[in-house]
């Protein structure tokens, strides 16, 4: 990945989470990818992100080529990112969290709060259908219908949450690197990030977080809103769920006033 190299890879018992330095220097940001991600999702962005920050890239279990091996929930996710924090012994770091990647940054924060500034939650956690919290029942039944056709669903969730100027091509290639993680993985990953909720978490964090969230997920928000986010500040950039992919040029500079605002 542009040759840049682990810093720290820990061993916890939902899998491998990984840190890799992607340089810069200045204050310490950690982006995290969201469901089916992998690190090189932020390779676009890292370039203007390094002039300011020293950027690590976390790469957690659950993508492709990184099987989950245990239970997982976004606090033992959330906990294998910040055991990673620890082990490389980082000054407080602000942690950048896209999609599910929100609540394991909370949950990491939650885990090892001295080793955390702010957080910033990109396209994530005001929409109450995926961080509202969900029942038994509700998850077993959006797991029947998504698992029934695992890869059709996946495309078309992509087709409906992607800018509608974003090419098919791109669209193809976020499916495919989603879909080459495995399909249990998959569908772990969602049951885990459904039975979350973000009431019973934000209450316990005690650093800044801000949000910067698409139109799309505004416009969620404001049909059913969370309060417990009424004091969170939330920038809009624009539409689409993927804007390191889909805009990264326009998304650095929004990036870098939220980032100065912590």
């Amino acid at each position: 990945m542009n040759g840049w190299a682990d810093l720290v890879s820990i061993d916890a018992e939902v899998g491998t989470f990984r840190l890799i330095d992607a340089g810069g220097a200045g204050p310490v940001l950690v982006l995290v990818h969201g469901w089916g991600g992998q690190a090189a999702q932020w390779n676009a962005v890292v370039p203007g992100l390094a002039a300011r920050f020293r950027v690590l890239l976390a790469e957690m279990p659950g993508g492709a080529g990184a099987p989950l091996r245990g239970p997982v929930s976004m606090a033992a996710m959330g906990q294998g990112v910040a055991a990673a924090l620890t082990a490389a012994d980082l000054s407080p770091a602000i942690l950048l969290g896209h999609s599910m990647g929100g609540p394991v940054v909370i949950e990491a924060g939650l885990a090892a709060p001295d080793r955390v500034a702010g957080m910033i939650g990109l396209d994530t956690l005001a929409d109450g259908f995926y961080y509202g919290g969900s029942d038994a029942v509700q998850i077993a039944a959006r797991r029947k219908t998504f698992g029934a056709d695992l890869e059709g669903e996946a495309r078309r969730m992509i087709d409906a949450i992607t800018a509608p100027d974003t090419g098919q091509g791109l669209r193809a290639q976020i499916a495919r690197n989603i879909l080459a993680a495995r399909p249990e993985d998959l569908l772990e990953m969602r049951d885990a990030m459904f039975a979350w909720r973000i009431a019973d978490r934000l209450v316990h964090v005690k650093v800044p977080l801000r949000l910067i969230n698409s139109v799309g997920l505004d416009a969620a928000h404001r049909r059913a809103p969370l309060e417990c986010l009424s004091e969170v500040p939330q920038a809009i950039y624009g539409s689409g769920h993927f804007p390191q992919l889909e805009m990264p040029e326009q998304l650095v500079p929004q990036l870098l006033v939220e980032l100065d605002q912590l």
